[in-house]
Parts: structure tokens; sequence; C-alpha cells
């Protein structure tokens, strides 16, 4: 009977670190590595232990690691945004937000990791929000969105010590962990297609806010640009349309129209398409984001595709850099690759 015993009692045993280490051919620290710091071994390392995981059926006990590494094992991603910031004025927002969240779980859960989700209670301010994850010990780093010039979350961070990653560019004599899109070359590079094709008569079509990246994508358009048709900042989506139309009024109209972000670039197609300019023929347009909706137009729209997934890997890459107290980095730019497609 008590062999019997035995004999279940070790064909219910949990697989082990140990046991993987001995399957893939590597150190039980290697195997530690792959779950808990990918980014610190070659990519055919991961390839193997994860095979050796998949075979032995190994499920991490994040509760048994996190009560002997006294950390949460969970990312912290704050959301503080308005109850109307996903409406027809930001179209696409909802969908970067799923991309970026999206990648960030995948990035997260292979190394052995969580992501928490939260948003300020009414009344509250993004920063009482960051006190009570440290207070409560429920996260080990921040992922801080779209920061900006002195931005106080940064400060805030700093100063208590906490780890922290930024999906944006921090200021001067701030830290500069961040991962950031690559505004200025990936605009650059959409101004250099077009050049390219012989147009010169290009109108800008950009976003009227302080947001970094606002500026950054107007100064990649104006290096190729330098003396455009003209250049204008908007409002809203209707504003765009009238000015677009207008501005065909004109003999020498604009060649092209480029857009800083996908949504004025749709408006810009209709309204020329009222008119009954061909576009991608008679007049091109370009965007930036690549929201899924711009593909599926009557004339599919050429812009600039930022990389979500790689941004997510990033920045949870350099939350576990923040994590395990390694040394300060400079940030990371990260491009849009051009996207060519019949508007252009």
């Amino acid at each position: 009977m008590m062999a019997a015993e035995q004999k279940k009692s070790s064909a219910y045993r949990r697989t082990t670190v140990a046991d993987v280490a001995r399957r893939a051919g590597v150190s039980a620290m290697t195997v530690s590595n792959v779950l808990n710091a990918p980014h610190r071994v070659s990519d055919q390392t991961v390839a193997t232990v994860q095979a050796a995981i998949d075979e032995l059926g190994y499920t991490p006990n994040h509760a048994a690691r996190a009560l002997s590494s006294g950390r949460s094992q969970v990312i912290g991603l704050p959301l503080y945004l308005d109850d109307d910031v996903v409406n027809e004025q930001n179209p696409g927002l909802g969908g970067f937000l799923h991309g970026l969240l999206g990648g960030l779980v995948k990035a997260a859960s292979v190394g052995g990791y969580g992501v928490h989700v939260t948003t300020p209670t009414e009344g509250k301010s993004e920063i009482a929000l960051y006190e009570q994850l440290i207070a409560a010990r429920q996260v080990d780093a921040i992922i801080v969105l779209e920061t900006m010039p002195n931005d106080p979350r940064i400060e805030f961070l700093s100063t208590r010590g906490f780890p922290f990653v930024a999906f944006g560019r921090t200021g001067p004599g701030q830290r500069q962990c961040w991962v950031d899109v690559d505004n200025v070359e990936s605009m650059a590079t959409i101004g250099r297609y077009l050049r390219s094709t012989g147009r010169t008569r290009a109108a800008y079509l950009g976003t009227k806010s302080e947001l970094p990246w606002v500026h950054q994508r107007e100064e990649g358009f104006r290096r190729e640009f330098s003396s455009p048709h003209s250049a204008r900042s908007f409002e809203d989506l209707d504003e765009v349309g009238a000015y677009v139309s207008a501005a065909m009024d004109s003999a020498d109209h604009p060649e092209v129209f480029v857009a800083d972000n996908d949504a004025f670039a749709v408006v810009a197609i209709r309204a020329l398409q009222r008119r009954g300019v061909k576009v991608g023929e008679d007049v091109a347009v370009t965007g930036f984001n690549d929201f899924p909706f711009a593909s599926m137009l009557d004339t599919p729209l050429t812009t600039a595709r930022i990389p979500l997934r790689d941004i997510a890997h990033c920045l949870f890459t350099r939350a576990l850099d923040e994590i395990g107290g390694e040394p300060d980095e400079s940030g990371q730019l990260v491009a849009a690759p051009l996207v060519l497609r019949a508007s252009a």
C-alpha cells in the first residue's frame, strides 16, 4: 500500500526548474533568466528552454517566486483617460491601446510577469495612484504613458527611487529610461518617398497639441519639405476636410497631403474624392500610425506603421532592467516603417 502511494505521489510530482534545465541542457540559472529576464540570453537559448518547458508541461510557481524574491511579478500600467478620449475625433486610439496592451501582456507572460491595468478613481491624480500601487507593493515597476517635458510623474518616481519605464521621452536632467517612436525619422522617410515620386508641393496636416510627437513628426516632414506648400494644425476633423477642399481651388494646389495621423488622412481622402480627385493618381495622401481601418479604405492609405508589439517588448525589457537594478542607459527609439498603399 505504501509503495503504491509513493508511486502515485511520484506520478504527480511537480516539474521543477531543475527538470527543465536537465532537458534543455542548460543551467537552472539560465532557465531562470529565460523566465524572468529573457533579454539576458540569446534567442536560440530562449527557444531551447521554451521547448523543454512545453515538453515537460512546466508551469512557473509565481506565488512561490514572489515570496522568495519579495516581488509581485507584476508590471503596473496606469491609464488616466477622460471618458470621451476614445471618440469620433480619435477613432483609432482604442485599437492603439489594445495593440500596446496585448503586446505588453504577451511579453510579460513570457517573462513570468503579469500586467496590472488600472485607472485613478474620480478626483484622484495619476500620481496618487502611483503612491497607492507602491505602498501596497502591488507592482514591481510602472509604465508611464505619453510623457511630457519635465513630467511630474517622472519626477515623483525618480524621487521615490521606484522602477519605471516611460513610453515617450523624458526631459533633460531626468532619468532617460524610455522607449519612443522615432517620429522624426519615420516622417522623414515618408517625405523622402514622396519626393522620389516627383511630388514637391506638399501640404502638412498637423494636430493642434503640445504633445511631443506632434512636433517631432512635423520636424521630420520639414526635413524633406523645407518650403512646403502649406503647414496647418487642426483641432477637429471637420476643419481638416474644409481646409483640404478649399486648398484644391488653387491652380497650384498641393500635390500631396501629409497628415500626422491616419484620421486626418482619411478625412483628406474623402474631401478629395467628393471633388472628383483621383487619390493616389492626381493627388497623394499619407498618414501615420497604420490603424486597422487604414488598409480597409476604397483607396488604402499609405502610412507609417507604429510597431506596437516591438515597443511593448522594449518597454517590458527596460522594466526588467530597472527592477534588476541594471545600470541606466539612454532611451531607445523604435522606427515606424513605411507601408506603401494606393493613396500615394
